[in-house]
């Protein structure tokens, strides 16, 4: 996660195999490959990639994959997945998703799950500005953001407007995290140097807005 809080890096660190929760696929994920395909996407980058899961599934259906991720635990295990798996068309590279170490007009496509809004909405718009840069022209950015619709919203430490330090639990695990609550409109804002973007609630969790832009 970004950036990566100390109770994410010590899950993490305790895993010994990847519980299948790890390794199953986010539904809009599987649901765009034929849009890759249909677009000849090549290029992959998985922003916040955990351990994995996305790139193997790419790097399956014959794309390149490259995974981006924070934690140092979280992508030793991705890398000992891809090694067991054989497959030579994935990289993985560690850095913060606000300062992406790669050059211009990169990929083809950039897919985020579940990371952009952990973090205050200035890195937000951060983050966006390097998808943007790193994306090839006419490339796809896939992601999630959650929704003022969350149950969650308002509830926790507030940190600025629309930030919440809020309670995340995740199997037996209970930990703070940021989280940064958007509206529709502002969904779309950060979107503007995108030349199409959509904003439209996730069909199996109307909590989290689906973000579909092209450069």
């Amino acid at each position: 996660m970004f950036a990566i809080s100390g109770s994410w890096e010590n899950y993490y660190v305790t895993l010994k195999q990847l519980p299948e929760r790890l390794k199953q696929l986010v539904p809009f994920v599987a649901e765009a490959l034929p849009t890759f395909k249909r677009n000849k996407i090549r290029r992959v980058l998985d922003l916040g990639c955990g351990v994995g899961r996305h790139c193997v599934y790419l790097a399956k259906n014959g794309f390149d994959a490259a995974g981006l991720d924070a934690s140092v635990n979280a992508l030793r295990l991705a890398k000992k997945w891809v090694q067991e798996e054989n497959l030579k068309n994935v990289t993985f590279t560690r850095a913060t998703m606000t300062h992406i170490p790669f050059c211009d007009c990169q990929f083809d496509a950039v897919i985020s799950v579940s990371v952009i809004h952990h973090a205050l909405k200035r890195d937000v718009v951060r983050t966006i500005d390097e998808i943007y840069r790193i994306l090839k022209g006419n490339g796809l950015f896939l992601a999630n953001l959650t929704s003022v619709k969350d149950p969650r919203y308002g509830t926790g430490e507030k940190v600025e407007a629309g930030t919440f330090r809020t309670l995340e639990a995740f199997e037996e695990k209970r930990f703070e995290e940021l989280h940064h609550y958007f509206t529709k409109q502002e969904a779309s804002e950060v979107l503007t140097r995108f030349a199409k973007a959509k904003v439209e609630p996730l069909e199996d969790r109307p909590n989290y807005w689906k973000i579909t832009a092209i450069k």
